[in-house]
């Protein structure tokens, strides 16, 4: 653990600068550490910095190709969207619907 999390400022870094795409370099970290653990049980490791930087990489990598091929784009400033509802807010439907009430009156 200590052996790992030694380089997290350094491996935060390496992936800003190597994976600007990425939006969240904490997530990649985290997935980078959980994968270094499952992986250190059952065999040992020679160099816990190389290992972690090589499975990092993956990660980033694994993570850009998801986010290619995802046609969703994420959205921070819901709102900067520009949505449109043609419909009728409730007081204007309301007011119609009398209109439509007071017409039918009249012209029955």
């Amino acid at each position: 653990m200590e052996e790992v999390h030694a380089h997290d400022l350094q491996l935060k870094a390496y992936l800003r600068g190597s994976f600007p795409a990425i939006r969240d370099v904490d997530d990649v970290a985290q997935e980078s550490y959980l994968r270094v653990w499952k992986a250190w049980a059952p065999q040992s490791i020679r160099s816990a910095k190389g290992f972690l930087f090589q499975i990092a990489r993956h990660v980033a990598t694994d993570v850009l190709r998801r986010d290619r091929a995802s046609p969703v784009r994420g959205v921070t400033d819901l709102a900067a969207l520009s949505v449109f509802d043609g419909r009728p807010d409730a007081a204007a439907w309301a007011c119609s619907q009398e209109e439509i009430a007071t017409l039918a009156d009249a012209i029955d």
